[in-house]
């Protein structure tokens, strides 16, 4: 992984994030970045955000990695397709220039299941008692909390402990106490087949990847959860979550698609995560 060190080196020439205000826990848009912060197709920067994005080829597939810095946790936010309840689906980069992300992902995806326990910028979205996917639960501190193999009893457990910004069910759990974990063939989402997938990882305090990985094209096959389960391992994750793959796999940099989507275009989605800047506008 020497692209990897050298990337870090990158990110160590900067001077450290200043903090600024937090954003407020709702679904107000973040504040608009400002242009200037745009230094490359690749990067941006200011006070309160950092995001360098390199393609890495590996597995016969192209890793698109978005190395996030944040000086403060509310800047990692989520944001739907509409208001909490209504059933419509969006492309992700509608979503994502409607809230002013930076840079985003796509979600779980979860307005195509009615299962699973789901939180977004603390609301609680569904109440589901169904424990048969993993969960990701990132708390108001930005840090990430894995539930693989979830119970009740450790639902109610994380409940208890953790103030809760998002909980995603979707899965598999990829990374645990940085270690790349065993991904079942019962796992559902195909974990064998070679295909686009999405995860997010944290590296550190307010330190974060997102990944996004071509698939089912002749330059990017795609992979299975356990190639990029050790992927994420490798990037330093301390924990590391699968979100919706295939068609649905969507980087969105600028205000644009950086990846190539298996369909050849954006496929509707329910929500994404996103990185904003902290620093609000005139």
């Amino acid at each position: 992984m020497r692209r990897r060190f050298a990337l870090l080196a990158i990110f160590c020439l900067w001077p450290g994030l200043t903090l600024g205000a937090a954003l407020p826990l709702d679904f107000s848009p973040a504040p608009a970045a400002d242009e200037a912060g745009y230094l490359s197709a690749t990067e941006y920067r200011d006070d309160t955000l950092h995001v360098v994005i390199e393609d890495i080829q590996r597995d016969n597939s192209i890793y698109h990695v978005a190395h996030v810095e944040i000086a403060d946790p509310s800047q990692l936010r989520t944001a739907l397709s509409g208001d909490p309840g209504e059933k419509v689906k969006i492309a992700p980069s509608v979503i994502a220039e409607a809230n002013n992300a930076v840079v985003a992902v796509n979600g779980d995806g979860y307005l195509y299941r009615t299962r699973g326990y789901i939180v977004r910028q603390g609301a609680v979205l569904r109440k589901s008692g169904s424990t048969d996917l993993d969960m990701l639960v990132i708390d108001t501190q930005g840090n990430f909390h894995a539930l693989r193999k979830p119970t009740r009893a450790s639902i109610t457990e994380a409940l208890a402990t953790f103030d809760v910004a998002q909980w995603f069910t979707f899965g598999p759990v990829l990374v645990m106490d940085g270690q790349a974990q065993t991904v079942y063939n019962s796992y559902g989402f195909a974990p064998q087949d070679k295909s686009p997938r999405t995860a997010i990882g944290q590296v550190g305090e307010l330190s974060y990847v997102l990944v996004v990985v071509d698939g089912r094209q002749s330059q990017s096959r795609g992979v299975t959860h356990k190639k990029l389960a050790q992927f994420m391992a490798d990037l330093g994750c301390t924990v590391a979550f699968n979100l919706d793959g295939g068609g649905a796999s969507t980087l969105v940099f600028h205000g644009s698609v950086y990846n190539s989507p298996s369909g050849g275009s954006e496929r509707v989605t329910s929500d994404i995560l996103y990185f904003a800047t902290g620093i609000a506008g005139e």
